[in-house]
């Protein structure tokens, strides 16, 4: 990913947590038409509301306990060995 796509990104990504562009645009206090305007790239964010935003991810991923992937190292600790 480009650095340039990590406001874009991190956007679509607070509307899914959000649950939608309304949610997102009442926790950011900003229209949704400003939103639109983000998330197709054609503005980015002031440096302030994309703060809030990745506030906003980071806040719903720590809630969730993160997925175990293959070759995960706390897999291991997560199972208990055979006796």
């Amino acid at each position: 990913m480009k650095n340039s796509d990590v406001p874009r990104e991190t956007m679509r990504r607070a509307v899914q947590v959000c649950g939608g562009l309304d949610a997102l645009g009442d926790a950011l206090n900003v229209s949704t038409s400003t939103l639109e305007k983000w998330l197709s790239g054609e503005e980015q964010p002031p440096l302030d509301t994309f703060t809030q935003a990745v506030g906003l991810v980071l806040e719903a991923t720590t809630r969730r306990p993160p997925k175990a992937g293959p070759g995960d190292p706390t897999e291991s600790s997560r199972k208990e060995k055979p006796h």
